[in-house]
């Protein structure tokens, strides 16, 4: 049985947005953990190829590098966050639509 089974009917003007599975969305907030380290790898790599191969600025190129990581990693976390602010405000949302088509459900 799925949630679409006890969704009521509507007209074909009216298509519900499509909707994600729930292992989906806990996926998409999983994958934020490897975001964050591949961003913070990469950036530190990315800094000392350019410190030992171009700028010879050592240690500064390399910190570069960590703070624009930490900073991409940090973005990683605010987008993962709005995300889920904005499935819980559409949650909410369907919640009380339903309630207002079925004031009777209360009982």
């Amino acid at each position: 049985m799925t949630d679409r089974d006890h969704e009521p009917e509507l007209d074909d003007d009216e298509a519900p947005p499509p909707g994600r599975a729930m292992w989906f969305q806990y996926s998409e907030a999983s994958s934020v953990g490897i975001e964050m380290v591949v961003s913070v790898v990469v950036c530190t790599v990315g800094a000392y190829y350019i410190e030992r191969y171009l700028t010879h600025w050592s240690p500064w190129t390399t910190l570069i590098g960590v703070a624009l990581g930490c900073l991409t990693a940090g973005n990683a976390v605010v987008r993962a966050a709005k995300t889920y602010q904005q499935s819980l405000r559409r949650q909410a949302a369907e919640a009380q639509a339903a309630k207002k088509a079925n004031p009777d459900d209360d009982k």
